[in-house]
């Protein structure tokens, strides 16, 4: 993990990485959106998660916060501003699951191992994601739910069938980024 400027502005080359970094991850979901069905209700498999990670561990933990919260209203835009149920379904579904992003950052600068620390951390910000997505199944898309099936255990399927893949996809990609970040950043 690199070290910024304490300035509270942030610096030209920041503003840019983090630009580009946002834009891929937004690439990366439209192509998973148009490669990879989507779900009844929403989500499908995407490893768009992968930039805003990136940007957390370059960028520390209040400003991959910021960007991957961007990036939640971003997807929502993707998504067509969809609102399925409720309006607090933009906040659990979009902002938040995509804002724990943020939480990756504690994997970075508690594991000593870095590349072990950004992997473990990649596989966190994705099973965060499904914590929120499975939290929304359940107080938010509960009219889906089939009569006979319990509550928690639709959300835990529904939600699992897009986000296991997810997760294993980033903890398989996350050794081969850090490999390539840390020649770009050494």
């Amino acid at each position: 993990m690199t070290t910024r400027s304490n300035s509270t502005f942030l610096q030209t080359r920041q503003i840019t990485e983090i630009a580009v970094l946002l834009a891929m991850a937004v690439a990366l979901e439209l192509i998973a959106t148009f490669l990879i069905p989507r779900q009844p209700q929403g989500g499908s498999i995407s490893i768009s998660m992968i930039p805003l990670v990136v940007i957390v561990y370059r960028n520390g933990f209040k400003i991959g916060l910021f960007a991957s919260l961007v990036f939640g209203l971003l997807n929502w835009m993707i998504a067509g501003f969809v609102v399925y149920v409720v309006w607090t379904e933009v906040i659990l579904d979009y902002f938040l699951a995509y804002g724990v992003a943020a939480f990756s950052y504690f994997a970075f600068t508690n594991i000593k191992d870095k590349a072990l620390g950004f992997t473990i951390g990649m596989i966190l910000a994705g099973v965060f994601r499904y914590v929120m997505h499975y939290i929304s199944g359940i107080f938010i898309f509960d009219v889906f739910a089939p009569d006979d099936q319990p509550l928690w255990l639709y959300s835990l399927t529904y939600n699992g069938a897009y986000m296991i893949p997810t997760i294993v996809l980033m903890g398989l990609i996350a050794p081969l980024i850090y490999t390539k970040l840390y020649e770009w950043l050494h």
